[in-house]
């Protein structure tokens, strides 16, 4: 019989590479990095106003957390690769059919709406899930590589895009991406990702364990037999997520620090604009957000891999929160940068984290289910801050109040993050008190 693959091998960096591929070439990349240039010609040729255009968007962004815990509830129970590889049949032709749009807008809706569902099977959540069967000791940094390429894919589309609208049309060109998800993310699917065997994570994962000590006879013998707590196991079902206190710390931390710095970052460049930067220098401060969240990305998973993951929870809310109060105080190119790079960085680096913490504190059964309720708390954050923030500038004149609203959601991420536990009681590693014996000897 042939042994199963070892976790952390090179059969697992080349899931990995499959993995980072499909991203590149998913729906998340594609379309969000280049909706912006599709609107002015989608514009002129349907006569639908940006107001129309923009809100498949805001209809994505209320749908989409309504469905991810059941897409969670498939992850987990299906097999990975087959859903990938239909996911990336689906989303290319979800794509290619916005080529083919002609003057009403509720279709161009539907067609969001279908992509919405679409786009879950080769999502970055069942992407993550395939991941973590095949990793253990660096799965931090497997899941930073697999944020850090979103950021390359965002470099090269808006290029790619660009052309095919200067030398065509927006038809050809949302063709060009169904095109491209199909042939380089499916040709990536098809040849590079593999399903660890059933039952095989789990023993690969016993196997690279260390085995815990034997006590001795005497002490065995005395000590007295406990069954296992209760509270110990993690909870598998959303009914058991609500009651657990672990998962409402977490949801917590990510809803706060998502509102915090999605309103930010999406005011950002208007904010830099109103303290006196010309549009190409916001412009410059702005890309410097991408490149830090490429960094931030592979930062974050050396980290994991390597430190406290509950310390770098506090670390990723307490730099942006000294980025933002850069903001309120100060004006300048200068602030305008430092605050961009430490924004963008440590914004990338919250996702790997919060996924990886999603996998330390529940189980691989039920993964899936943790990490897209999660995510749900992630969209509250994000989705509504943008426009509390819009708001509060229409209604006073200025940023001032908005930045501070900000600051004070970030402080309460911190406590959140305060109070998340390194690991669920009883699941620790365990570690050799061979040492400590012999010195108390």
């Amino acid at each position: 019989m042939t042994p199963p693959p070892a976790l952390d091998s090179p059969a697992s960096w080349r899931v990995l590479a499959g993995c980072c591929l499909v991203g590149i070439f998913g729906v998340t990349s594609l379309y969000g990095s280049t909706f912006g240039l599709m609107m002015l010609p989608m514009q002129k040729e349907l006569g639908w106003s940006r107001g129309d255009i923009t809100f498949a968007l805001t209809l994505m962004t209320l749908v989409g957390p309504a469905i991810l815990p059941l897409v969670g509830w498939v992850v987990d129970h299906v097999r990975l690769r087959p859903l990938i590889l239909w996911g990336i049949v689906l989303q290319s032709a979800s794509l290619a059919g916005f080529g083919l749009m002609q003057g009403s807008v509720w279709v161009y809706y539907g067609l969001s709406l279908v992509m919405i569902f679409t786009a879950s099977g080769a999502s970055v959540l069942t992407l993550s899930k395939l991941l973590q069967t095949w990793f253990r000791r660096a799965l931090g940094r497997a899941l930073g590589i697999l944020f850090a390429v979103g950021a390359v894919g965002s470099v090269i589309h808006p290029q790619v895009v660009s052309l095919v609208i200067s030398h065509a049309s927006w038809r050809e060109a949302f063709f060009a991406m169904g095109a491209m998800s199909l042939v380089f993310g499916g040709l990536a699917g098809w040849l590079l990702l593999r399903e660890m065997p059933a039952g095989a994570a789990d023993a690969a994962a016993r196997a690279a364990a260390p085995a815990p000590e034997t006590p001795p006879a005497s002490a065995a013998a005395a000590a007295p037999v406990e069954a296992p707590a209760a509270a110990a196991l993690p909870p598998v079902s959303m009914r058991a997520f609500l009651k657990d206190r672990i998962w409402w710390k977490l949801a917590f931390w990510n809803m706060l620090f998502g509102m915090a710095a999605a309103g930010t970052l999406v005011h950002f460049a208007a904010l830099m604009q109103d303290r006196g930067l010309t549009l190409a220098q916001a412009a410059t401060a702005m890309s410097l957000v991408g490149a830090g969240g490429f960094v931030g990305n592979l930062a974050a998973g050396w980290l994991i891999d390597h430190t406290s993951a509950t310390r770098l929870a506090r670390l990723f809310v307490l730099a942006p929160l000294g980025a933002t109060a850069m903001l309120y105080f100060g004006s300048g190119l200068g602030v305008a940068i430092v605050a961009a790079v430490l924004l963008g960085m440590f914004n990338a680096g919250d996702h790997s984290l919060s996924v990886f913490l999603a996998r330390r504190y529940f189980s691989s059964e039920s993964f899936g289910r943790a990490s897209a309720t999660q995510q749900v708390a992630v969209a509250l954050g994000s989705g509504t801050a943008p426009w509390l923030m819009g708001v509060i500038h229409d209604r006073t004149g200025s940023y001032d109040a908005a930045m501070m609203l900000a600051m004070v959601a970030f402080v309460l991420a911190a406590v959140a993050a305060w109070l998340l536990p390194e690991f669920r009681s009883g699941s620790a590693p365990q570690r050799s008190t061979a040492g400590a014996g012999a010195s108390t000897a």
